[in-house]
């Protein structure tokens, strides 16, 4: 008997094309129920068969590939930062499991040098350390790590959870609270979760407290891409003399590596406050810090050009000896050559990281010069739309302009042709108040007055100047400026 949708369907005459498709779609399936239970059972035994192969016999295949992205990740991560070294201290992978411990060091250069000298020590030679210790379920469905909190048979190369153990120096191992969740996604991609619940640490150096934290981190190394944000409840070390407290923090951002090897993105932090000192003490100079800040930028590659923008504003920066400033700034930059911009930057990374850094810093220019030149003519514009300060004795407004068409096609490089089609602005209006304060202090501060570059409007003294083609323009008044002969 030959079956057909007429015996299975009723047809109306007013059935349209999505009616009759759907039909249609339907008709090898019914025709195939007709033909008995064979191809159903046919079907299950696939089925199971499959089943199988993913649950047991994929672990081990996709172990190595896990195994291999995760070589590739820290591969990764230590190209996008030279600060860091990872070291591999162990790994065994089983079949279903493996478990392996990473370190990461500090390399020698500015930031291990800062870190060295917050913690007061003398020792050129500390190499403090983290160490991870994860363990990682594998598998197209990792089925093992539902035996532990925030496993997932989400499909992928690899689920992991970590542990972090600070090592000071001496191997005396420090326990690090929370943990770190990731899955390792079948494109390479990686999504983690650190998450630390409330709780605290109290010994006879120092005491720590901590309401919590959840931060989320995605890294792709076939895009060269990073994605992350979270929140820090509020946190504090007290070590006596000393203390740090950061209050309740939000963070998100992203950034992209380009072929030019400018990382650009956006980020957006809110930060309730942070102070370093003794806040509770009775002599205020003894503690630094601000209210709340917050920060948003981003930039993008246009062709070979770098634009972006950024705005931040913090309150009450405590000045010791002086007292809470609140700060502004809106910065803009547009037309920045990518390449050339690079190469400063590698390059000045690279002296940072030197033995010694300093030395290697004061003799960097010779290096940078073809680069500093080539970003110079290829133009550029920076933008200091808003650069204010509140203080106690008023409000210091600030604007800045200042542009650079692109003079590389015009043949030989030229400081004097450079200074000559620079285009500049600025605008400052400053509180009488505060100059009065100023001349109290420094009486030559004065002569900007009597020169007439500042000039007194109401409650504020101001300053317009521009500038073009050599001729600079101070409130209205010209001010040539001798440029040197080639």
């Amino acid at each position: 008997m030959v079956v057909t949708p007429e015996r299975y369907f009723y047809w109306p005459r007013t059935m349209g094309v999505p009616q009759v498709a759907v039909a249609a779609s339907l008709y090898p399936y019914v025709q195939s129920a007709s033909l008995g239970g064979r191809t159903l059972k046919r079907w299950v035994v696939v089925l199971l068969v499959a089943l199988a192969v993913i649950v047991l016999v994929s672990p081990g295949i996709v172990g190595r590939l896990a195994e291999q992205s995760l070589k590739n990740s820290i591969s990764w991560a230590q190209s996008e930062s030279d600060d860091l070294l990872v070291i591999e201290e162990t790994f065994e992978r089983g079949w279903f499991t493996a478990e392996g411990r990473h370190r990461i060091e500090l390399k020698k250069g500015k930031l291990r040098a800062a870190v060295v000298g917050l913690t007061g020590r003398e020792d050129a030679e500390w190499i403090p350390a983290l160490l991870v210790d994860t363990r990682i379920d594998h598998g197209l469905v990792p089925v093992t790590s539902m035996s532990r909190k925030s496993g997932s048979l989400m499909p992928g190369l690899a689920s992991t959870v970590s542990t972090l153990q600070f090592d000071p120096g001496n191997g005396d191992l420090i326990e690090i609270p929370g943990a770190l969740y990731s899955q390792v996604r079948l494109s390479g991609e990686t999504v983690s979760q650190y998450l630390l619940e409330a709780g605290s640490f109290d010994d006879q150096e120092a005491k720590v407290e901590w309401d919590g934290a959840d931060v989320s981190l995605t890294t792709d190394p076939s895009t060269r891409s990073i994605g992350y944000d979270g929140a820090i409840e509020p946190f504090s070390v007290d070590s006596g003399d000393d203390s740090f407290r950061l209050g309740a923090t939000e963070f998100k951002g992203n950034a992209n590596r380009t072929d030019f090897g400018l990382a650009v993105g956006s980020i957006s932090l809110e930060m309730d406050s942070l102070s370093v000192g003794r806040p509770l003490a009775v002599d205020a100079a003894t503690t630094t810090g601000f209210g709340k800040l917050t920060l948003d930028a981003d930039s993008a590659l246009d062709g070979d050009r770098v634009n972006g923008k950024s705005t931040m504003t913090i309150a009450d920066v405590v000045v010791p000896g002086f007292g809470e400033i609140d700060m502004a700034i809106d910065v803009v930059l547009n037309g920045l050559d990518a390449r050339s911009m690079q190469a400063i930057i590698g390059t000045l990374r690279d002296a940072q990281g030197a033995d010694d850094p300093d030395a290697a810093l004061a003799a960097v220019y010779p290096r940078i010069e073809n680069d500093v030149q080539t970003f110079l003519s290829s133009g550029a514009e920076v933008r200091f739309d808003r650069l204010d300060v509140s203080l106690p004795h008023g409000e210091v407004t600030t604007k800045l302009s200042f542009k650079l068409p692109e003079t590389a096609a015009s043949g030989e490089f030229s400081w004097p042709a450079l200074i000559l089609a620079l285009t500049a602005s600025a605008d400052i209006r400053v509180p009488v108040a505060l100059m009065e304060l100023a001349q109290s202090v420094n009486p030559q501060s004065g002569a900007l007055i009597a020169m007439g570059i500042l000039k007194k409007d109401g409650d504020f003294y101001v300053a317009s100047a521009a500038y073009q083609k050599g001729l600079l323009t101070v409130n209205g008044a010209p001010m040539p400026i001798p440029l040197p002969v080639r």
